[in-house]
């Protein structure tokens, strides 16, 4: 037997050993990491569930000078996603949310075309006044022998990645606590039944305004011995340079006709983008900027009136400081 045919020989001994080793390796690669982080959960949720913030700590999310993002559905909640394009090799993948349970669970679909699809989930769980979160990455990689010994090399670099990506979500997530920033969420204000006035008043006499507006409202459930069913809240439909078509109402569970001064209506089931803002009623102007920039940056348009819901009352607790106002934007979806 010669020589080169002993060659072609052992390489193909070797070529059937690589291809029936390979099937009896996994044909699903799991990579799964986890990890404490000392925030509450919704600051944790707001990170993912956006994929806005994945920039700032996604392993994933890497853009050159010849790489673009296109953004689906806002890219943010059930739906939402973004589009990767790398012009000089001509390759592109998919990433989409279909899965966002609040403050619990994120699951998104990874279309690396060619290359298959991979499921990724994020479970979140309260733990010691922090947020354990659990991130697990499933990949088929198929019948492919290629593709097979190729998954044992992407378990440890996917590993690595979710390893260094859990690292900077937990960095980040800790620093928004320690400084206090805004955290702002895609939320649904329910349908409401209240009692409300609303007026065109001059800016400077808001404050006084509203407070006797909130009185003729309350004089109006009293005399209809009717109970309040929710905090107050006001909707600002319109402004300008002096003047504001001021709303306020208080939700009820009544069916009871106005007056002439209150009217009752429907607010109707909306989704908004939401912060809660902890201080002085004379702050929430540090609120209504931060949303009206996340707004803007995610391409939303504004459906109807922002809306301030008042959670905290200061008769029952003085301290401004402790004031939380819910503020909301109606978006459009």
């Amino acid at each position: 037997m010669s020589r080169f045919v002993r060659i072609i020989m052992w390489v193909l001994l070797w070529g059937a050993l690589f291809v029936a080793i390979a099937y009896f390796l996994p044909k699903t690669v799991v990579v799964e990491r986890s990890t404490d982080i000392q925030a509450p959960t919704k600051t944790v949720y707001a990170q993912i569930v956006d994929l806005h913030q994945w920039d700032n700590w996604s392993p994933w999310k890497r853009i050159g000078e010849n790489d673009s993002v296109e953004y689906i559905n806002h890219g943010i909640g059930v739906g939402g996603g973004y589009i990767w394009r790398n012009k000089t090799k001509e390759s592109s993948a998919t990433i989409e949310i279909i899965k966002a349970e609040p403050l619990s669970k994120v699951s998104v679909l990874l279309d690396f075309m060619e290359r298959g699809e991979a499921l990724s989930s994020f479970n979140l769980a309260e733990k010691d006044g922090g947020t354990t979160v659990d991130w697990t990455l499933t990949y088929d990689v198929g019948n492919n022998p290629f593709a097979r010994w190729v998954g044992l090399l992407m378990k440890k670099s996917m590993g690595t990645d979710f390893d260094n990506g859990l690292v900077k979500l937990k960095a980040l997530c800790q620093v928004i606590e320690k400084e206090n920033e805004q955290v702002i969420l895609l939320d649904e204000v329910k349908e409401m039944t209240y009692a409300g006035i609303r007026e065109t008043v001059p800016f400077i006499e808001v404050s006084r305004e509203m407070s006797e507006m909130y009185s003729e409202i309350s004089r109006f459930l009293a005399q209809k011995e009717i109970e309040m069913a929710g905090m107050p809240f006001a909707l600002y439909h319109l402004m300008d340079e002096e003047n504001i078509d001021l709303e306020c109402g208080i939700p009820i569970d009544a069916d009871v006709e106005g007056n002439r001064t209150v009217k009752v209506a429907t607010f109707p089931t909306t989704t908004c983008a939401c912060l809660d803002f902890y201080g002085d009623y004379s702050n929430l102007q540090e609120g209504h900027i931060a949303l009206q920039k996340w707004v803007e940056a995610h391409g939303f348009n504004l459906a109807s009136a922002p809306m301030e819901i008042y959670l905290t009352d200061p008769q029952q607790e003085p301290d401004p400081a402790k004031w939380l106002t819910r503020i909301c934007y109606p978006v459009e979806q």
